[in-house]
């Protein structure tokens, strides 16, 4: 019961518990004097609040209670809580941690990892309590070992891990556990279209420093799961089927005698149960039970593109600032920047179907497998499962595509494979087709990013797909996840005295890593532009780039490909070097074409003059030969190809 809420002190049942459990008298006595304070600090704080605040009841209410306390500094610093009319019995459970996570996937359990690795105490926890919480909606993944990762590939999404993510992984010392689970992909088969005969495939072989390595998403969860209980299970909780919704985040800028970064972060947790399987719609069932209240010193948001931290940031922050007059927006201590989370609209959508192909002994299965329909209708990607020749391929198709509908013609579908991907359709069975044909089709995350901050007062830090959601087009989102808990560890390890100075950590982590979040997903966005424009923007950097790098390499950087593989660059130094080399190579272009043009319109002027004719009928005869030669080129290759 919060028992400095008028509301919960007139429940009779809260009463009658706060009395018979382990409140003390004298406690409920200064909790009775403590809901004197604060009808009359709201009393007060409406002084100063905007109109709307005075004429709702429910605006009184809700302001922050950091004002409240700038009226009475002699009343306990005590947060407030928003359920204030349900009481939250006492819990057997442990309800206080030095750290939480919101979010199991690879991130949060990573997170988990270092703060295990990282983190000394941060408050007086019992010798059997845990000191890290992970929270997730979903069930625990199958562990590594499995054979449904072999028996059933396309039901797990692969990912591609690479030097971002390699490196982070190294950093804790766990990569060792998940290269065993993985598959190593040396290069690229690629058809092009309309090319459909097996030998008819270009190999690309890669050239990166670091090789990458593939296997499923889950797979990976159950690798850092299995680290987390052989070597940390003293120390991290692993808490599966629960949804968390903040309370307060704790952020009133209060400091006790300098030491305390202001109160604890207060949850509510609840038993869930999630309407997708996947756990990205951000939807949960809540079942029929008492939600608990858990408090922690440092909280992070790793819940992928559910974002419930960040979402319940963009509410928390909406609120706060409505609640404030335009003098306290102008001169007030608050003087950040709003939080919220970029949407952009998916002008460029592709679903997908996952379909389960084995590939023959005298294929490569250390290849990803790609090819492109010639109408560019669908594409069909292949990545390995394992080193037996299972691979998981994905079909991208067009919403609107009538194979991308639930139980579509099997017959339509084998039909498109024998039209468009001859040489894997005999590699896929009747069964597989029906399989396939009668699963509907998943959809890409649309792009999105947080900012300007990547943090909530000074004990909330969010990191992951929960800021920064891209397409995984170029294998960018899990690795940068990854390599956001190894920033977030280094910055920890930075700061001196880390039990009083907790509280740095959030703040440096947004100046270390908003802007590469808004950089990378500007940047993938960039490259996933619509219609024919958007393939020429996509396909002719690519072109000078190289061209331009290859002339002038100490000049002109890689392509944007390149700039992903090297190591140490950010994100926003790929975005600068990109922008300085369009200026440079839009320069050396420009003028290329106005040395071509004056010398062209000099040439003209001596052949004019030479044979007596205009300078106009010239260039007109120039142009129809060049043209004509042109159309004639273009004949004869035709018939050489036929």
């Amino acid at each position: 019961c919060n028992l400095l809420q008028p509301t919960s002190l007139l429940q009779p049942a809260c009463f009658l518990r706060s009395v018979s459990t382990t409140l003390e008298l004298q406690h409920l006595v200064t909790s009775i004097t403590m809901s004197r304070y604060y009808w009359a600090g709201c009393l007060l704080c409406a002084l100063s609040a905007p109109v709307s605040s005075l004429i709702s009841p429910s605006a009184i209410k809700s302001t922050r209670a950091h004002d409240v306390r700038t009226l009475f500094s002699a009343a306990p610093s005590v947060e407030p809580t928003t359920n204030t009319d349900k009481c939250i019995p006492p819990e057997e459970e442990q309800n206080h941690y030095d750290a939480v996570v919101v979010g199991g996937g690879p991130a949060g359990l990573l997170s988990a990892i270092m703060l295990a690795q990282k983190l000394p105490p941060l408050s007086s926890l019992s010798s059997s309590a845990k000191r890290v919480v992970v929270y997730d909606r979903l069930d625990p993944p199958p562990p590594p070992d499995n054979l449904v990762y072999s028996t059933d590939v396309s039901k797990y999404y692969l990912l591609g891990i690479g030097h971002r993510g390699q490196n982070a992984l190294k950093y804790f010392d766990v990569w060792k556990d998940v290269e065993k689970a993985s598959v190593a992909v040396l290069g690229r088969r690629d058809w092009a279209p309309g090319k459909m005969k097996e030998e008819d495939a270009r190999i690309t072989m890669s050239n990166k420093e670091v090789t990458s390595r593939v296997l499923a998403r889950d797979k990976l969860v159950g690798v850092l799961k299995q680290v987390i209980e052989t070597r940390y299970k003293d120390v991290i909780e692993l808490k599966y089927g629960y949804q968390v919704d903040p309370i307060s985040f704790g952020n009133e800028d209060v400091r006790s005698d300098g030491e305390e970064a202001g109160p604890p972060v207060q949850l509510q947790v609840s038993q869930c149960t999630p309407l997708s399987s996947d756990g990205d719609t951000g939807e949960c069932s809540i079942e029929n039970n008492q939600p608990s209240k858990v408090t922690t010193q440092f909280l992070i948001g790793a819940d992928g593109a559910a974002r419930g931290i960040a979402n319940a940031m963009e509410s928390s922050d909406e609120e706060y600032r409505k609640q404030r007059n335009i003098f306290q927006r102008l001169f007030g201590k608050s003087k950040q920047l709003p939080f919220r989370v970029t949407r952009y609209d998916d002008d460029n959508q592709r679903v997908y179907k996952s379909i389960p192909i084995k590939f023959p002994d005298h294929w490569a299965h250390d290849l990803n497998y790609s090819a492109r329909s010639v109408n560019s209708r669908g594409t069909f990607e292949a990545l390995p499962s394992d080193a037996n020749g299972n691979y998981c391929a994905l079909l991208l198709l067009r919403p609107d595509d009538v194979l991308a509908s639930a139980n579509c013609d099997p017959k339509v579908l084998r039909e498109y494979f024998d039209l468009q991907f001859p040489q894997f359709s005999k590699l896929l069975g009747d069964d597989v087709m029906e399989d396939v044909a009668k699963k509907g089709a998943s959809t890409l995350p649309s792009f999105r990013f947080a900012g300007p901050r990547h943090h909530e007062g000074k004990r909330t830090v969010i990191l992951g797909d929960c800021v920064h959601t891209v397409k995984p087009y170029f294998g960018l989102g899990a690795n940068t996840a990854l390599e956001d808990v190894k920033i977030l560890s280094q910055i920890i390890e930075s700061i001196p005295d880390l039990e009083k100075n907790i509280d740095q950590a959030p703040l440096e982590f947004t100046k270390q890593r908003a802007a590469d979040s808004r950089a990378l997903v500007k940047i993938s966005r960039g490259m996933d532009r619509p219609g024919k424009i958007g393939t020429m923007r996509f396909v002719l950097p690519l072109i000078l780039d190289s061209m331009f790098n290859k002339f002038m390499p100490k000049v002109f950087g890689p392509s944007m490909f390149g700039m992903f593989q090297k190591q140490e660059v950010t994100f926003t130094q790929i975005q600068k070097k990109k922008r300085l080399d369009r200026l440079m190579q839009s320069v050396v272009i420009a003028t290329i074409l106005s040395s071509i043009g004056i010398g062209f319109g000099y040439s003209t002027k001596v052949l004019a003059k030479a044979l007596g004719m205009s300078c106009t009928v010239v260039r007109g005869s120039l142009a129809a030969a060049m043209f004509a030669a042109g159309f004639a080129r273009s004949k004869l290759s035709k018939k050489e190809s036929n």
